[in-house]
């Protein structure tokens, strides 16, 4: 899944590795000899940060790994095969109970490589997910999160863990090691007959051990999307462990001509010389504005203390499409206010450097930008901030034209960063909201899809449905401000105005061999409920991530009319297995995979955004319109059609 600009979002798990069908014998390993097991118990614990922020419901089944076995990144196990158990917890951590049922419903698999006989043993491993479609199993495009099977994250090969196995027939053969290559299910694995009925095998053991007892404790483990915790290495050291894996896992080296030599030898010096947090995070704050991703986010409070938590009161900038900057709030009582500031006034110059200089030579201290759009639009927010107590001389024209100059005294105020990054809609009173405006056509704002995930679908739908029922002659979508979260959930949302499932991208992952690897895909997950009526899209510079691909998936075929100021804000790279804490508490994250257009293999939308069909020119006089220009040309749109 794809995640949001700031607050990544969780990831796409459809872990797979090779199988082999030549089988090297050897002697039985270890077995516990029991009945066989009736229940599976055991904890997780999940260190992802994004996790705790979005509102997700956990289940825990035992899933059917067919797919991992078989190296098929595109399997979805039957829910039939899908046997749901019991949790204590939250998404974060906990503990689960599977009672087995006497025979399981899973694919069958044959490790012995003889033809003449069928398949006979299926493979499960408990696993957590995340549950948004309404019920308790793993649903088409829901994600599993923790499983009992430990993969490694990039070549997504079974490293360890335990496997819960079924077979009918006693002596049916399984692997009972990992072979002279250590990975299991590869053709160089010995094998093992297993008894009849259900067995745990304990991959952590060389040869496997074979657990057969009543009640089999099984932990989990979070092989994708963990936390990669450098906090307690030296700056040096963390540096160099962000560095070599940044430079291996980002996927988008090839389309932004990263050059990662020149990367390190600017920021190296940087960090050997850090004597504090402060200087430290500094060094990681150009390390990642010299990747051009809005996804690469670097928040310090160190950094925000210093030299972002002083202002003059005047809130989030607008630019125009003339290149004027102007001023659309002043904080009552502030600095600018005393000094005569007043909304509408436009900001000529700072420290006696034309505004747009200014703007343009901001520096990005909380977070990269993948578009220029989007880069202006974070330049935005921080070119005046500084230290509380500096002092910056603004000129400014009034709305008369006459124009002043003063020089101002920054005081704690940091509402223009507040206003650029809260993200969603303005005045939005939940993740969705609706109403049928006077034209006749419908309206729903979705302010993000990383929040409240496991009831956000149904709240569109309801709204939706509400809508239509009310007799809505077309929908008009507002996505705009909304920074992403869980692509799986964008599907379903789009998925209402499909009349089919549509593969819409593939992801690929580094494959920890020097390249970059097929790891499943996703699809616009159409819904028994279709709406076949108008619909338009509202974007700006910050609808990105998972809502960059929501509208990249109402273009085709024309389904949606897409409208704003600017296109989408372009960052697309998956995040979930790119969170790191750094020395100081810094916390980071950088992507890791990227999708890719299944037939032609071109990279979707990252550093460019979606186009709007309709784009509407940014003017002073509609920033301050009392209508919402946008909106309206929308409403234009469809009742044209």
């Amino acid at each position: 899944m794809i995640g949001k600009r700031s607050i990544p979002a969780v990831i796409f798990l459809f872990v797979v590795l090779s199988l082999g069908v030549f089988p090297v014998w050897a002697t039985s390993p270890a077995q516990q000899v029991g009945d066989q097991p009736r229940v599976i118990t055991g904890s997780y614990q999940t260190t992802n940060p994004i996790y705790p922020t979005i509102g997700a419901d956990t289940g825990i089944v035992l899933y059917d790994i067919t797919g991992l076995v078989q190296d098929d990144y595109d399997f979805v196990p039957a829910i039939d095969s899908q046997i749901l158990g019991r949790i204590d917890g939250t998404i974060v951590s906990g503990d689960y109970v599977i009672e087995l049922p006497p025979t399981p419903d899973g694919g069958t698999l044959d490790f012995d490589g003889d033809s003449a006989t069928p398949p006979a043993v299926q493979v499960f491993a408990p696993s957590t997910y995340i549950n948004f479609l309404g019920d308790r199993y793993i649903n088409r495009g829901e994600t599993s999160l923790d499983m009992s099977a430990r993969v490694d994250p990039m070549t997504f090969d079974v490293v360890g863990g335990y496997l819960v196995v079924w077979t009918a027939n006693a002596g049916e053969l399984f692997p009972s090691g990992a072979g002279q290559d250590g990975t299991p299910f590869t053709p160089d694995d010995p094998l093992m007959p297993l008894p009849a009925g259900w067995s745990v095998i304990a991959l952590e053991d060389e040869p496997f051990t074979v657990l057969r007892n009543e009640t089999v404790d099984i932990p989990l483990f979070e092989s994708f999307g963990g936390l990669h915790d450098y906090s307690a290495l030296s700056y040096q050291d963390a540096w160099e462990s962000l560095f070599q894996r940044t430079r291996e896992t980002y996927p988008f080296t090839t389309e932004k001509n990263i050059d990662w030599d020149r990367i390190y030898n600017t920021i190296t010096p940087i960090i050997q010389t850090a004597q504090s947090d402060l200087e430290f995070h500094l060094g990681i704050a150009q390390f990642g504005s010299l990747i051009p991703d809005t996804h690469i986010g670097y928040v310090s409070i160190q950094v925000m203390q210093a030299y972002l938590l002083g202002g003059v009161g005047i809130g989030f900038p607008v630019v125009t499409d003339d290149g004027e900057v102007v001023i659309t709030y002043v904080a009552p009582d502030s600095p600018a206010a005393q000094a005569g500031i007043l909304p509408g006034d436009v900001l000529v110059a700072v420290d006696g450097i034309p505004a747009l200089d200014v703007l343009a030579g901001t520096p990005l201290m909380l977070t990269s930008a993948s578009t220029p759009h989007g880069r202006r639009y974070l330049q935005a927010a921080t070119m005046l901030q500084g230290p509380v107590n500096s002092r910056t001389t603004l000129t400014w024209k009034t709305v008369d034209g006459a124009q002043t100059t003063g020089t101002l005294t920054r005081v704690f105020d940091f509402v223009s960063i507040v206003q650029a990054f809260e993200g969603g809609l303005s005045g939005a009173d939940g993740v969705i909201t609706s109403r049928m405006l006077d034209s006749g056509l419908g309206y729903i704002g979705v302010r993000g899809f990383a929040e409240e995930v496991s009831r956000a679908d149904e709240w569109f739908n309801h709204e939706l449905d509400g809508l239509i029922a009310a007799g809505a002659q077309g929908v008009i979508i507002d996505v705009r401000g909304n920074g992403g979260g869980l692509i799986q959930l964008a599907m379903a949302m789009a998925g209402r105005f499909f009349p089919d499932s549509t593969r819409l991208f593939d992801f690929y992952y580094a494959d920890g061999r020097g390249d970059f690897a097929y790891r499943g895909f996703v699809e616009i997950l159409a819904s028994e409920s279709y709406y076949d009526g108008p619909v338009a899209v509202l974007v700006d510079e910050m609808t990105g991530s998972a809502s960059d691909m929501f509208v990249y998936a109402m273009q085709i075929d024309d389904r949606a009319v897409i409208v704003g100021h600017t296109p989408t804000g372009g960052f697309t790279g998956e995040v979930g297995d790119g969170q790191y804490l750094l020395p100081g508490v810094l916390e980071m994250q950088i992507p890791t995979g990227r999708p890719i257009h299944p037939v032609t293999g071109v990279t979707l939308i990252e550093g460019e955004g979606v186009q709007p069909d309709i784009r509407v020119p940014l003017t002073y006089e509609s920033i301050f319109s009392p209508e919402d220009e946008v909106l309206q040309a929308a409403e234009a749109a469809l009742l044209a059609e």
